[in-house]
């Protein structure tokens, strides 16, 4: 059974919406706002978004850039917005899909079962071993090898290097390395015990060529530096 999160302020739609969904056999997680939406992500395994644009506590765009940090599954943006540049918008910030209001039911079920069957055969098809650097690293085991010697880190240590891998590249913003890492565990801990991990991190990854894995991007967050490799 998948997962289906709709984040949609227009509560009856959103009740039609999931009837509709649980009807064809979806799990459906309902939020109404960032808040919800972000705290739902937190807790679940979510395997599709169906995202409202016009939202109270911020808006969809920016919300669909946020959650892409993190979430690397189907988004699809369900909004009355059908210009040219809002649709533009919606794709550049993350968006796989974009169904304007009103919308008929068959195309909305065909758009979502298309988004998950593609991501379910991207899935299969990603490995879960990379390299980078001088790197190897294995997500099914949770251990990170340099020069085929494992180097030994702390559980949150690994979460850390997890988000910035599967993010490749992407700027990862501290508070949502917060977020992902702490609040969902419900912790709460000093901003400097971020600066403490990344630190003990550098030094047990160490370089390659000079680089360090992991760049700092002053008065925002972290990035992983070094090209990812898929085996």
């Amino acid at each position: 059974m998948f997962n289906i999160l709709t984040i949609e302020d227009n509560l009856e739609l959103q009740n039609e919406i999931k009837e509709l969904l649980t009807s064809v056999g979806y799990q459906v997680f309902c939020a109404e706002s960032r808040a919800s939406a972000l705290a739902i992500l937190k807790f679940n395994k979510i395997d599709l978004c169906l995202m409202d644009v016009q939202l109270p506590d911020c808006s969809g765009f920016d919300l669909c850039l946020e959650i892409r940090s993190f979430f690397m599954n189907p988004i699809i943006m369900l909004t009355i917005c059908n210009e040219e540049e809002d649709i533009i918008t919606g794709l550049k910030n993350g968006a796989d899909d974009y169904i304007t209001k009103p919308f008929s039911i068959r195309i909305l079920l065909m758009r979502i079962e298309t988004q998950l069957r593609r991501n379910e055969w991207q899935t299969k098809k990603d490995t879960q071993i990379i390299f980078s650097g001088d790197l190897k690293v294995d997500f099914n085991t949770r251990k990170i090898y340099y020069n085929e010697e494992e180097i030994k880190l702390r559980s949150i240590e690994f979460d850390l290097c997890e988000i910035l891998l599967k993010n490749n590249g992407r700027i990862i913003k501290r508070d949502l390395l917060f977020e992902r890492i702490w609040d969902c565990k419900n912790k709460f801990i000093e901003e400097n015990t971020l600066n403490v991990h990344i630190s003990r991190l550098r030094k047990s990854l160490k370089t390659y060529h000079g680089m360090q894995y992991i760049e700092t991007v002053k008065s925002f967050g972290y990035r992983w530096n070094v090209e990812i490799i898929k085996n």
